[in-house]
C-alpha cells in the first residue's frame, strides 16, 4: 500500500506539473498572438499615417503650383498698375486670379482616428510617436497662420468698399452678372489713371500684401512638406 501510494503520489504531482506546464505554455502562446497583432496594429498605423502624408505632399504640390500662378497674377497686376493703364480692363482682367487658387487641405484621417478613438497607446515606438504628434500640431500651427494672414488680406481687399467706383461690374469673371443697361448705370472711375486716388493706393497696398502673403504661405507650405516627406520615410520604414 505505501509503494502503490507513493506511486500515486508522484503520478499526481506529475499530472499537476504538466498542467501547470500547459498553463503556461498556453499564456505564452496567448502573449505571443497579443503581442503579434499589437506589431501588426502598430504597422497598420504607420502605413496608413504614411498614406495619409503622401496625398498630403501631393496636394501641397497643386497648391504650390496654384501659388505660383497667383503670384504671377498679382505681380503683373501691379506692374500693369504702376505703369498707369488707359484701359483700366488690363488692371481688372487679373484681379480675381490674385487671389483664387487651390488652398491646402491636409488629409488627417489615420491620426484622426487614432487619437478619437484613445488608440494613440498602440504606438509604442515612443520616438515616432512623438514624431508623429509633432508634425501635425506645427502643421495645425502653419495653417492657422497662413488663415490668418489670407483673412487680413480678404479684410484688406473689402476696405476698398467703393465697389461700384472700383469697376467691380467690369471685371471679366463678374462681367456676364451685369446686364447692358446695368452695366450703363453702374459707371465706374478712371482711378487708375490718377495714382494719389484712394482707390489707386488701396489696390497698389492690397497687391503689395498679397505678395508677402503669398511668399509667407509658400514657404510655410515648403517646411510641412518638407517634414512630411521626412516623416514618411520613417513611418515607411516602420510600416514593411
Amino acid at each position: 500500500m505505501e509503494n502503490n501510494t507513493s506511486k500515486y503520489f508522484k503520478y499526481a504531482v506529475g499530472e499537476i506539473m504538466l498542467v501547470v506546464i500547459g498553463i503556461l505554455i498556453a499564456l505564452q502562446i496567448n502573449n505571443w498572438n497579443e503581442h503579434t497583432k499589437s506589431v501588426k496594429i502598430e504597422k497598420t498605423y504607420y502605413c496608413k499615417i504614411a498614406e495619409d502624408l503622401q496625398v498630403d505632399i501631393m496636394n501641397i504640390d497643386s497648391s504650390m503650383v496654384s501659388l505660383d500662378r497667383r503670384l504671377e497674377s498679382t505681380e503683373r497686376l501691379l506692374k500693369n498698375l504702376l505703369k498707369i493703364q488707359n484701359d483700366k480692363e488690363i488692371i481688372l482682367k487679373d484681379f480675381i486670379s490674385t487671389f483664387r487658387y487651390y488652398k491646402f487641405i491636409p488629409t488627417k484621417a489615420a491620426i484622426v482616428d487614432i487619437t478619437s478613438s484613445g488608440k494613440l497607446d498602440k504606438l509604442r515606438n515612443q520616438m515616432l510617436k512623438n514624431r508623429i504628434l509633432g508634425h501635425y500640431t506645427e502643421q495645425d500651427n502653419a495653417l492657422n497662420i497662413i488663415d490668418v494672414n489670407y483673412n487680413a488680406l480678404i479684410a484688406k481687399l473689402f476696405s476698398i468698399e467703393k465697389l461700384a467706383d472700383f469697376g467691380f461690374q467690369e471685371v471679366p469673371q463678374y462681367r456676364k452678372i451685369f446686364d447692358t443697361e446695368l452695366q450703363g448705370l453702374l459707371s465706374s472711375e478712371q482711378w487708375q489713371l490718377h495714382p494719389n486716388n484712394e482707390i489707386f493706393i488701396r489696390t497698389k497696398d492690397l497687391m503689395i500684401l498679397n505678395m508677402i502673403e503669398l511668399q509667407r504661405e509658400k514657404q510655410l507650405l515648403t517646411e510641412i512638406k518638407d517634414d512630411a516627406k521626412e516623416l514618411n520615410s520613417l513611418l515607411v520604414s516602420n510600416c514593411n
